[in-house]
């Protein structure tokens, strides 16, 4: 890869971090653990229609199951390969079997933010469109920022019916309404 621009990182203005991923090997018992520990809850899987995803510029398949909950401003992203193709989380969970993988940032100009990713000299590892049986379109990539900040990164973007949605709480009960997401009972 070649060296990063610090100058372009400067006005890149990189969004916050407001979700941490974790790879976890059982949904449930992973989310009734923090939720005990941390009071996070309740917890949100996504009624996924689509899902297309590439991995180092080539097209591949995941059998992935995602939850997510929010606590303090913050999303927790609970992430299970069930099978599939070699990925962005194969790595992790062969060395560690699972744990924190990614600090994700929500953005509301995903092209724009992708494409100053991009001239900054960061690649982008794995990215993806996630599209909900309410219509919900969500697009993700995964950066290959290990080297500037010791961990991925992640930009993500959320639209329902082509407006900008933030990723809290409050529209994820919204989406229980639209049939976007559902509730996971642990």
């Amino acid at each position: 890869m070649e060296s990063v621009n610090t100058s372009v990182i400067k006005i890149m203005n990189f969004p916050k971090i407001n979700q941490i991923g974790i790879l976890v090997k059982d949904i449930p018992k992973a989310a009734s653990y923090y939720s005990r520990l941390l009071g996070i809850g309740p917890w949100f899987r996504s009624k996924t229609a689509r899902h297309d995803l590439v991995y180092q510029g080539n097209p591949i398949h995941l059998d992935l199951d995602i939850v997510i909950a929010f606590r303090g401003g913050m999303e927790y992203e609970l992430i299970h390969v069930k099978g599939g193709d070699e990925c962005i989380y194969s790595e992790t969970l062969r060395k560690n079997n699972g744990g924190i993988h990614h600090l994700g940032s929500i953005v509301y100009d995903f092209d724009g933010k992708l494409d100053k990713v991009k001239k900054a000299g960061i690649g982008v590892i794995q990215s993806g469109t996630i599209v909900t049986q309410g219509t919900a379109v969500t697009r993700y990539a995964y950066l290959d920022t290990v080297a500037q900040c010791g961990m991925i990164t992640e930009l993500i973007e959320t639209k329902l019916k082509g407006i900008y949605v933030p990723q809290n709480k409050f529209m994820m009960y919204i989406g229980l309404v639209t049939g976007d997401v559902e509730i996971l009972r642990i």
